[in-house]
């Protein structure tokens, strides 16, 4: 069973109610049916060896946002890590890590990742 919140913000000239879309009652079947399931999501830290500045961030983060099943990709050069929100029905930590030692970074899974 899925919980429908809603937020009231008071405007001063009235109340406006904001609801989430992903939580609303009528998405709230839409898992049940058949047909209509949302894809696993499963998260992985890389450290990332070699990241020097801020363009070798985008670089990474652009590489990794092109592979099919990829949903976000967060890179810190500071923290010399990737976090990726992947589906892996689509693609696997082992491709991840592929596209960026691709690019001539040095990347490996952090071992609390997993």
């Amino acid at each position: 069973m899925k919980l429908f919140f809603t937020f009231v913000l008071s405007l001063g000239v009235g109340t406006l109610l904001v609801g989430c879309p992903s939580c609303s009652p009528e998405q709230a079947g839409a898992e049940e049916m058949p047909g209509r399931s949302h894809p696993a999501v499963s998260s992985v830290t890389l450290t990332v060896e070699g990241m020097s500045c801020p363009s070798c961030s985008v670089a990474v983060r652009t590489a990794l946002k092109k592979l099919e099943g990829v949903k976000e990709a967060r890179v810190s050069v500071a923290e010399k890590k990737a976090e990726v929100d992947y589906d892996p029905a689509k693609v696997t930590p082992e491709q991840i890590i592929e596209a960026v030692n691709k690019l001539g970074y040095k990347a490996s899974p952090r071992p609390d990742s997993f």
